[in-house]
């Protein structure tokens, strides 16, 4: 069995018009609402002589991500000896990237058989389940904040990046970050949409910082951190229900956010909070021969 590169027009927009419909499906499952694909999708989708399988695949530097496994091979390691073959063809090296959607079963067994490395986790949680917040309150950011915020966040950032593999190097993850946080905060504390707090408990006294995303949709949390010496005594859980209170007093039912593979802990409080699995995130090096 062998892999072609279908680069014949027609032909290559019908098969990642059906890669890009399994993909962004699946998404649609794991979140419960639509999620608009893309009208242009990028990257090369790959076939094998017989038809058997096809991969749609976006190449990157040092990356490729693999967008839609499709194959009638159910067996994990048996796919993974295909995708070998595939990566020898292309000429890919470095990492591959995928995700796997909550009810794709197929996609999770991969990973598993690969001992992929966790990336992060995307979770999600309706916010008329979650609790009212007590103990804490939330005292909107003035500029000796955010500046604060950002030069002790960013860093955290691109070090969690690293961590979880996300990134090769720190520096690269330090880029990484430099660049995300211009295209999403290009007004710093102003940006549209964004709400930034530092957390206060009953005695006003300083417990950590939020900050949240009102997006047309949902909520999504960016940023919620307790200060060292404020861990462990629930203000976090507290946080992530004024968090959710923010979210409905906004009109959104929906309060979302991504958790690093390497913060296991986080991921376990967001599910006592209620909060459930859309995607998890994998990585695994593409082997060389």
């Amino acid at each position: 069995m062998s892999w072609d590169e279908i680069t014949e027009p027609r032909r290559r927009d019908e098969l990642i018009a059906a890669a890009v419909a399994r993909a962004y499906g699946a998404k649609a499952a794991a979140e419960r609402q639509e999620t608009p694909a893309p009208e242009s999708p990028s990257g090369e989708i790959w076939s094998t002589d017989d038809g058997a399988a096809t991969v749609w695949a976006i190449p990157g530097e040092g990356e490729v991500v693999l967008a839609d496994v499709h194959t009638a091979e159910q067996d994990p390691e048996a796919v993974w000896t295909l995708l070998e073959d595939l990566a020898v063809v292309a000429g890919w090296t470095g990492i591959w990237h995928f995700s796997s959607f909550s009810g794709d079963a197929f996609m999770a067994a991969l990973a598993e058989s690969a001992d992929a490395r966790r990336v992060a986790t995307k979770m999600r949680v309706e916010v008329a389940e979650v609790p009212a917040p007590s103990g804490i309150r939330l005292h909107p950011m003035d500029d000796a904040d955010y500046a604060a915020f950002r030069d002790a966040s960013d860093e955290e950032y691109a070090q969690e990046r690293f961590d979880s593999g996300a990134d090769p190097t720190i520096e690269a993850a330090r880029r990484t970050t430099a660049e995300q946080m211009l295209e999403l905060l290009p007004d710093g504390l102003q940006t549209s949409g964004n709400r930034f707090w530092t957390v206060r408990d009953g005695d006003d006294r300083s417990a950590g910082i939020l900050w949240l995303h009102l997006r047309e949709n949902l909520g999504f949390i960016y940023d919620i951190a307790m200060d060292e010496d404020r861990r462990g005594q629930g203000l976090g859980t507290q946080t992530l229900r004024a968090a959710a209170a923010e979210t409905a007093r906004a009109g959104l039912g929906v309060l979302a956010l991504n958790v690093f593979g390497s913060n296991p802990g986080a991921r376990r409080l967001y599910e006592r909070e209620g909060y459930r699995v859309t995607e998890s995130l994998w990585s695994v090096p593409i082997p060389r021969r």
